[in-house]
């Protein structure tokens, strides 16, 4: 298996990137989680990768983390869901909130997952609820705090009906003061500032 590919970015949009190394441009399919991490065309680029291969197709998937190259295989994995759809999930949840789905039984939760239905959501319960924890081996974080926090605020504004790019991007722009925040107080200043920037 191909573990990584390094070299210049090239091209990159929400569902794939391109990485030109030794003069090969290699069209990887990527979550909208890498993407968000992608740094600027031209710049110096290393991702993950898993080769895929089915009856009639082959295909390149790359993520910015092991913990997503881990869930995209254990995604894989289960009967029914393919790689479009773990690409969907990974997409659409954190991991922790991912995990927190799955420990908890939230189907709801998982339901908002395009392509993901009922069935399928029960079935992504059952089957990973014993391996799901294993994937806190491969987040690199130093406050496991924060995490569980921006965890719980996703989980709860994508209840909501918010939208997972929105919420990740004001996450990620608040500074220091919102650090010692509770999870409610997070919730509250992430809507506003959602509502803010809508307008």
């Amino acid at each position: 298996m191909i573990q990584y590919i390094k070299g210049s970015l090239t091209h990159k949009s929400p569902v794939m990137a391109v990485i030109e190394t030794m003069g090969i441009g290699w069209e990887l399919k990527i979550p909208i989680s890498t993407f968000e991490v992608l740094p600027e065309l031209g710049k110096e680029c290393t991702l993950l990768t898993y080769l895929h291969i089915s009856q009639d197709d082959i295909r390149i998937f790359a993520f910015a983390t092991l913990a997503e190259r881990e869930l995209f295989q254990m995604l894989t994995k289960i009967s029914g869901i393919g790689p479009k759809i773990a690409l969907s999930i990974l997409s659409t949840l954190s991991i922790p909130a991912f995990m927190r789905a799955v420990n908890s039984g939230e189907e709801g939760l998982l339901t908002r997952v395009p392509g993901i239905g009922k069935k399928s959501a029960q079935r992504l319960i059952v089957e990973l609820r014993d391996a799901v924890h294993k994937l806190a081996e491969h987040i690199e974080h130093t406050d496991l705090g924060t995490i569980d926090n921006c965890s719980e605020v996703e989980t709860a504004l994508i209840s909501l009906g918010f939208n997972i790019v929105q919420i990740r991007k004001e996450l990620s722009m608040m500074g220091e003061e919102t650090k010692n925040y509770s999870t409610e107080a997070l919730i509250k200043e992430t809507i506003k500032r959602i509502y803010q920037r809508s307008k």
